[in-house]
């Protein structure tokens, strides 16, 4: 009985190594680390999704910043008012004390003259005709103007000093809202910097699984060419105040320009900035641009196999030089053409 205890014992611990061994086998297939592949899909989609951020926080620091230079123009003015309704104000202060003085002086010397009112001792002691004229208003003034007359310099008065006090008001909205668009703008611009670094770690990550991928193929995977031979001059991301959404290839006018894949023609002709481009859609559902061509060779509709001749290298629309501005489209996304070039095994 104790023999068959020990056998059935034996018989266990040999059943549970099997299976800790066999588990110990299953484990590091289980947990395999992503392919190549897979590796570069990840990265390719979190660089998307970082173009896209980009995308989106550049928009919001541009009409941050629009905000802001309204707001300081509004605050400009405003202060450009109070200024003068502030100068009004105070002209028109002065001229009813000076009424008020005139008045006063005339009436104590019409006084002291024993004259009447509107009698011509009124007129005596003139300096010039323009005094003579002063005394003459005063005159009429004094038989029964008087009241009239200061009453619509005090109205005057009141009216200069109500101006001044909301032109006052309305500098220090104005102030009130430039310096909340100023802070809105630093905001939005921190946001925008933080999503420039973001897409870079993306991009530099996207570059290296993709130089990889394509040292370990050997090369190109023969869906996709080069769209045009010449010097690389400009990449994808901010550039001017702008965002670039795509690279420049420098060459001379009429260099063949390529399509990257075969697809459908899309558009063909002018195009705003681009003066002309070529747009083609590829099965895939991605779409290349070719941007500042000077000759398109393909029309709307027409089926075009990878590396065929669509049109040639031009200088037309907003350009410095002869040049092929070349996008890529994926998802709805303007897409690094860089990664995406060398995903296929294309370095530039």
């Amino acid at each position: 009985m104790g023999a068959r205890r020990r056998q059935t014992r034996a018989t266990l611990a040999v059943l549970i190594a099997s299976t800790t061994v066999t588990s110990m086998l299953i484990v590091p297939s289980a947990a395999a680390q992503p392919s190549l592949d897979d590796q570069l899909a990840a990265a390719e989609a979190e660089l998307d999704a970082a173009q896209a951020r980009l995308a989106k926080t550049f928009q919001a620091f541009a009409t941050a910043d629009q905000r802001h230079k309204d707001a300081a123009k509004a605050a400009q003015a405003a202060a450009g008012a109070v200024t003068k309704t502030r100068a009004e104000a105070t002209a028109a202060t002065e001229h009813e004390r000076r009424t008020r003085l005139e008045f006063d002086e005339f009436a104590a010397a019409s006084y002291q003259q024993r004259s009447s009112i509107g009698s011509i001792r009124a007129y005596l002691g003139a300096k010039s005709p323009g005094d003579l004229l002063d005394r003459a208003s005063m005159v009429r003034v004094l038989a029964g103007e008087y009241v009239d007359v200061m009453d619509t310099t005090s109205k005057a008065v009141d009216r200069k000093s109500t101006a001044d006090r909301q032109a006052q008001s309305a500098l220090e909205s104005a102030v009130t809202n430039r310096d909340a668009a100023a802070k809105a703008k630093t905001e939005a611009e921190r946001a925008y910097r933080t999503a420039v670094d973001i897409q870079d770690a993306a991009k530099a990550e996207t570059a290296r699984l993709a130089e990889r991928r394509a040292q370990l193929s050997g090369g190109g995977s023969g869906e996709v060419v080069l769209p045009a031979q010449g010097t690389f001059t400009s990449g994808y991301g901010a550039r001017g105040g702008a965002i670039h959404f795509g690279i420049d290839i420098a060459n001379s006018i009429g260099t063949p320009i390529l399509s990257a894949m075969a697809g459908e023609v899309i558009d063909s002709g002018p195009a705003s900035g681009f003066g002309l481009w070529v747009r083609v859609q590829h099965p895939s559902g991605e779409i290349t641009v070719y941007g500042h061509i000077d000759q398109s060779l393909v029309s709307v509709g027409q089926q075009v196999a990878a590396g065929e001749q669509i049109a040639t290298m031009g200088n037309r629309g907003q350009s410095t030089g002869p040049h092929l501005h070349f996008e890529v489209h994926e998802n709805g996304n303007k897409i690094d053409p860089l990664p995406w070039l060398r995903g296929h095994g294309i370095n530039l």
